[in-house]
């Protein structure tokens, strides 16, 4: 990506149990349902060249730890912003549309990287936690 604003920008994971893409969207959710863990209606992004670049989820996606997940991220218009692919050196790692219109099967993808963290114990839960150590 370069530097723009991607309009109705939105990130979504979803579990499933495809093991190799197609180009139907909803055929490779598997059954599943994605999940949104990110959106602005307007999202600036200035990327620098070889460098991570991130998103704070504003939802969590709780992975079961053993199906595939897909990474679907979606927007509807930029301002300046261009995507750029890069080589990934498995086959079918991608489907994209431009505008709604003819789906891709690509060898070419956005470079990933996920950091996954620990989920907190809510506070609802203290007196629970608390009575395991007693």
């Amino acid at each position: 990506m370069s530097a723009g604003t991607y309009n109705n920008f939105s990130i979504k994971m979803c579990h499933t149990s495809v093991t190799a893409l197609k180009r139907d969207f909803k055929g490779n959710y598997g059954g599943n349902t994605p999940v949104e863990v990110y959106k602005k209606s307007a999202q600036y992004v200035n990327a620098t060249p070889y460098n991570w670049f991130g998103f704070a989820f504003s939802s969590a996606f709780d992975y079961n730890g053993k199906d595939n997940f897909i990474i679907e991220v979606q927007w509807n218009g930029d301002s300046g912003g261009h995507a750029y692919n890069h080589w990934s050196p498995a086959t079918a790692r991608c489907v994209y549309s431009v505008n709604g219109g003819t789906t891709y099967l690509s060898n070419y993808l956005h470079y990933m990287r996920i950091s996954i963290g620990a989920l907190g114990v809510r506070a609802t839960s203290l007196g629970r936690v608390k009575a395991l150590y007693n």
